[in-house]
């Protein structure tokens, strides 16, 4: 699945692309279906695979922007039953969400969908609740009106405590009002107040002649250690891809209980750090991280060991 377009000029006109891969080959494209309607202006980020009508067949809902606030909506798109290749029907729940989305499928409400979105244009972080029985919009919740150009919101325990945050950022030019947060959630999502607490601050941006850079990019919950990823009462290491301080950062627990994490550099780059991955790829129980340079074409690897001082790149 490929969520398409950005908002640099020329490239705004997106789409949602299916890419069908060779069985035998996974480097070969055989087939590339667009479940999307033309849509002039509108680009896509991310999106889930979830049955929102009951037929046995996954939908696809994403969030989409036209760049502008109030111009984000949340669609899901209805596969037919002549699969792939067949006419994808396009339904859009509601206005609101533009960017970043993550999708509760596990959620406290029976026969929904909960959808955190960090609203980007809008500068809000929000949820919205759907039917799993037709895709229709239920309701939805502002939590935070405050966080400027929201960005990536993840649904996760961050300290090990057994409860789940929201941990978000938000992607600003200036490095006095950029961050990263956790919010806990109270116990009636409707009506209680969720509790914001600072995890990060003062990315610093590279200077750039042509388009201002922005930061933090995104954040991810962390677990050098592989054992440590399915276990509970574990607080997580946090990762930031600093995309326009052209950074990989590492976040390490100092104190989680009370949401202190000591932010250190995993290593500088020369250009844009957009996103990380990570893997065991040598398969002795520790994670390797993949740091990307996004305008000199370059990819690092980063070795975890259970030696501190050993660092290895």
């Amino acid at each position: 699945m490929v969520p398409d377009g950005f908002l640099v000029p020329g490239h705004s006109n997106g789409g949602v692309y299916i890419i069908k891969m060779d069985e035998a080959d996974l480097t070969q494209t055989v087939d590339t279906v667009k479940i999307s309607t033309e849509e002039k202006g509108y680009f896509y980020h991310m999106g889930h695979w979830i049955d929102l009508n009951q037929d046995g067949r996954k939908d696809f809902i994403t969030a989409r922007s036209n760049a502008k606030a109030g111009g984000g909506q949340l669609v899901w798109f209805e596969h037919p039953a002549e699969g792939l290749s067949g006419t994808w029907t396009e339904h859009v729940v509601v206005e609101g969400p533009d960017v970043g989305i993550q999708v509760l499928e596990d959620s406290p409400y029976k026969h929904e969908i909960v959808v955190f979105a960090a609203e980007f244009f809008n500068e809000k972080v929000s949820f919205y609740r759907v039917s799993t029985r037709d895709g229709s919009f239920v309701d939805s919740r502002i939590i935070d009106t405050e966080i400027l150009s929201a960005y990536s919101v993840t649904y996760t325990d961050l300290n090990g405590d057994g409860n789940k945050e929201l941990m978000v950022n938000n992607h600003e030019t200036d490095d006095t009002t950029n961050g990263i947060w956790a919010y806990s959630f109270p116990r009636n999502w409707m009506t209680g107040e969720f509790t914001k607490r600072t995890l990060a601050t003062g990315f610093k941006n590279k200077f750039s002649l042509t388009v201002p850079n922005m930061a933090p990019g995104f954040p991810y919950a962390f677990y050098p250690e592989t054992k440590n990823e399915s276990k509970k009462k574990v607080a997580a290491h946090i990762l930031v891809a600093g995309d326009g301080d052209h950074t990989a950062h590492i976040m390490t627990p100092t104190n989680p209980k009370n949401y202190e994490w000591e932010l250190d550099t995993l290593k500088e780059e020369k250009g844009t750090v957009g996103a990380l991955t990570w893997a065991d790829l040598d398969n002795d129980g520790w994670n390797e991280v993949w740091v990307p340079d996004y305008d000199n074409s370059k990819m690092e690897v980063f070795k975890f060991s259970s030696v501190a001082t050993q660092f290895l790149q």
